[in-house]
């Protein structure tokens, strides 16, 4: 059932599919940039080129196998399957540019479909659907262009696809300046973190008095035990299952504040916790630090993380170890001054998380907008001439 003045039509004919360049190493014909799928990121439109591999063909470029203004272009293979019928919108293209085979280039039939629109439709949730439906489940591998040209969409005339994008133009514009103010925000924040804690910037009311510490000096550092019995007899906390992550519970033993690092993986990011938990066998607890603040502590840990990076062992899997908490070197101001720089970066993560917040309701409310005006379920006012 279809709204009135709305078609049932297959994408194919609305479109043409054509799949990307393939290339080696060894090519030694014509250079130009091509779009990857490293590209494609969580992006709807691809705002710059500069970043772009540049490759070598065995022939010349045809025109054919160049992006133009209005192009969509799907994820056809990738060994994340998340990916996979991902799309990329090109409103304005002005270069030569070019896309891999591991992806499928839209080209709308303009006559009867906006390419603006069949972008919205690209990213629907219905649209998703028929891709895994009709490539045969959600563990679909690839998309080719028989799948793309049999998805079926439910299409206005032409005045209504223009007043549908007018619309989530609106919508894409808040979003917009919400991404930005949020950028601007954890920039501002990082900023903050430079100056104030490495002493380049000092917080007026305070003198200087800076002094340069281990952090095994200042602080207990402890980790879970492999033997659940040992763990319980300690007082300081309980060991659970590795495939669990640090988790607040009112049933565990330690009560008070520490900063939990994960002693194995790439990322080594800090979180703080207050209150009781149990830890990980492979997890770092830094605790009983008097001399701290712990909310300073853990921001000053953050940004001193790159110790830990440069510190870990490892060829595939990357190890911390427990010298090299001990070892690593922090700026400490009084306490005084340690709690007044945490109140200031508290406060910069308690607005980067309300533009988070906001941003995360707007995307959502036009997610459920989209999907109300691509299938007519809520129509917009056309007007007559």
């Amino acid at each position: 059932m279809v709204p009135e003045g709305w078609t049932k039509t297959l994408l194919g004919n609305v479109m043409q599919f054509k799949n990307g360049l393939n290339f080696t190493k060894n090519d030694t014909g014509e250079a130009i940039k091509i779009v990857g799928v490293a590209n494609f990121k969580d992006l709807n439109e691809l705002h710059s080129t500069e970043h772009l591999d540049v490759v070598r063909i065995a022939n010349k470029i045809r025109d054919e196998e160049l992006l133009a203004n209005g192009d969509l272009l799907f994820v056809r293979s990738n060994g994340n399957k998340e990916l996979i019928g991902r799309c990329l919108y090109f409103p304005c293209i002005s270069e030569r540019l070019s896309f891999s085979g591991f992806t499928i280039r839209g080209r709308a039939k303009q006559e009867l479909v906006i390419p603006e629109y069949i972008a919205a439709v690209a990213r629907s949730s219905f649209m998703k659907q028929q891709i895994s439906k009709n490539g045969g489940g959600t563990n679909i591998s690839n998309l080719s262009q028989k799948i793309l040209n049999d998805i079926v969409i439910p299409l206005p005339k032409i005045d209504e696809q223009k007043r549908i994008i007018q619309v989530l133009s609106v919508w894409d514009k808040a979003i917009a300046t919400t991404e930005k103010l949020l950028s601007n925000s954890q920039k501002q924040k990082k900023s903050l973190m430079q100056q104030l804690l490495t002493g380049k910037r000092y917080v007026p009311e305070f003198s200087k008095g800076w002094k340069e510490v281990y952090l095994g000096d200042i602080a207990k550092i402890t980790t879970g035990s492999s033997n659940r019995q040992d763990s319980q007899l300690s007082g300081k906390y309980t060991f659970f299952d590795r495939s669990e992550d640090i988790r607040s519970s009112d049933r565990y033993l330690f009560d008070g504040e520490a900063i939990i690092v994960p002693g194995e993986g790439q990322d080594f990011i800090p979180k703080y916790f207050f209150g009781k938990f149990d830890l990980h066998q492979r997890t770092y607890a830094i605790m009983d630090f008097p001399t701290c603040d712990g909310k300073y502590l853990f921001y000053a840990i953050h940004y001193f993380r790159a110790h830990f990076l440069s510190q870990a062992v490892g060829s595939t899997v990357k190890s911390l170890r427990l010298p090299m908490f001990q070892k690593m070197k922090l700026h400490l101001p009084t306490l005084a001054e340690q709690k007044k720089i945490a109140l200031i970066l508290s406060n910069a993560d308690q607005e980067i998380e309300l533009q988070q917040q906001k941003l995360n309701h707007l995307k959502q409310e036009k997610k459920a907008l989209m999907q109300q005006l691509l299938t007519g379920k809520r129509r917009v006012k056309v007007e007559t001439a």
